[in-house]
């Protein structure tokens, strides 16, 4: 994929030229305006059944302004009506002022003026939603075909937006997003029990990542008819070696939120908890935010603030090093910022986001963690959880025992729990295999986010609570 960068594009110029005289009619201290044109194609079997085929297209305006000190937001998807609704806005800006002390600031970047046109090889923009059907259709019956293989829940997902973006401090940006993917989940049943897997590819801006994939689903297949003869996991404390996937669910859930800075920035205990420069795991662990992989869910080049992203290091040698930000958060904890803020659509503000979050890679291999595990758990792809403070709690899908370096039987009924800042010091060894999860997604203050993603190498961890 390529970036075409034009110094003159009639369409873009046009509504950036039309938000520009907008923002230049408020005296206020700051204002910004985001207009997206959003397309989402969604297609969904539940089973044989075709349950939705939809194409549709949403636009709108989303306008922040602090004035006074005081911060308000509004929408509003009729451009007619968009002057209004920021007359609207910077009053109720200024009525915010007269009731908060603390007055709302933030951290500006130097302006940037871009325009960004994506060009990607196999453009899934330019794929018919016909071919889109046929290719879930033929995966969803390859699943189906298999004799204990009950029902499947499988749904395409794309969304394609343009995004124009203009700030009164001199910010003015077009850029486009693309994001494609298959996520399915497969029920098998013997007719006694029932069992499920989940299946998924693409999560990214090309079309290729979705063709030629029966392999995949084939694969996932086979694990869900295993699990109806897999015994149940031993409680306890075990060793384990978790695969990728689970190592980047793990680092996303239970330590990547913590480094969203929204999240503590107004909680003084889990500031101190969470103090960068403090040592919080061996020094075996770098943890890595980067949205500038190209192909990897969370790719980006701005962020919904206009701020350019970039990589940053959260663990760094075992050492707290770094945090999330959007312009208000890093204002206010008087750090970098970073390019985390992120709105899922012009209907919401931009909060902080992970963008691709990953465990970096170490020096040993595959063989060499399973040799140094002996007798474990390996456990494997994660399957949902929930965090409560520092304790955490996670299922995976599958896993095996492990005796003498050597896989054995299969187990299912896994579910992983534990005190984060335990376990980030119970880290053995990483392995050198870093390895991406195609498809992401994150749920925040009602803001559903494919485009975060989540990676790792193998990993040993001791002392980990089974049930």
């Amino acid at each position: 994929m390529t970036f075409f960068r034009y110094t003159k594009v009639v369409v873009g110029d046009k509504m950036i030229d039309k938000i520009h005289k907008f923002i230049n009619e408020f005296n206020v201290d700051y204002m910004d305006i985001r207009h997206e044109e959003d397309r989402n194609i969604r297609i969904y079997f539940k089973g044989k059944k075709l349950e939705n085929l939809s194409d549709s297209v949403t636009k709108g305006f989303h306008v922040r302004v602090i004035a006074d000190g005081g911060f308000a937001t509004c929408t509003v998807n009729d451009e007619k009506e968009l002057r209004s609704a920021i007359e609207q806005t910077v009053r109720t800006a200024k009525l915010s002022a007269k009731f908060n002390p603390k007055k709302v600031r933030f951290k500006l970047s130097e302006p940037v003026k871009d325009e960004i046109y994506l060009k990607i090889d196999d453009d899934p923009r330019k794929i018919s939603i016909d071919e889109k059907l046929e290719i879930l259709k033929k995966y969803n019956d390859l699943v189906l075909s298999y004799e204990k293989i009950q029902s499947t829940s499988m749904e395409y997902d794309e969304w394609d937006k343009k995004k124009f973006f203009v700030s009164s401090h001199g910010t003015s940006l077009y850029f486009e997003e693309v994001i494609c993917q298959i996520f399915g989940k497969i029920y098998a049943s013997d007719g006694c029990m029932v069992e499920d897997i989940w299946a998924y590819a693409g999560g990214s801006f090309s079309f290729d990542k979705i063709r030629n994939r029966e392999e995949l689903f084939e694969n996932r297949t086979k694990i869900a008819i295993d699990l109806l003869k897999a015994d149940k996991v031993p409680s306890g404390k075990h060793r384990v070696l978790l695969n990728q996937d689970m190592v980047g669910v793990f680092i996303h859930e239970a330590f990547g939120h913590f480094s969203e800075a929204d999240d503590i920035k107004d909680h003084p205990q889990l500031l101190r908890k969470f103090k960068l420069g403090e040592k919080i795991a061996p020094n075996c662990l770098t943890v890595i935010d980067d949205p500038t992989i190209k192909g990897a869910p969370g790719f980006k080049i701005y962020d919904d603030e206009g701020i350019k992203a970039k990589k940053t290091y959260l663990i760094k040698d075992g050492i707290l090093t770094g945090r999330l930000h959007s312009m208000r958060t890093a204002y206010e904890l008087d750090e970098e910022l970073t390019g985390n803020a992120v709105a899922v659509s012009w209907r919401f503000t931009p909060i902080v986001r992970m963008s691709n979050i990953f465990v970096d890679k170490r020096d040993k291999t595959f063989t060499e963690l399973l040799d140094m595990l002996g007798d474990g758990l390996y456990i494997c792809d994660a399957k949902g959880g929930q965090t409560m403070g520092d304790m955490f709690s996670f299922g995976a899908q599958y896993g095996f025992e492990v005796k003498n370096g050597k896989i054995g039987k299969m187990y299912k009924d896994i579910n992983l729990s534990g005190n984060l800042f335990t376990t980030l010091m119970n880290i053995e060894a990483v392995g050198n295999d870093l390895h991406f999860r195609e498809c992401g997604g994150c749920g925040k203050y009602m803001q559903f986010n494919l485009q975060s993603g989540t990676g790792g190498p193998h990993m040993i961890i001791k002392e980990v609570i089974i049930g």
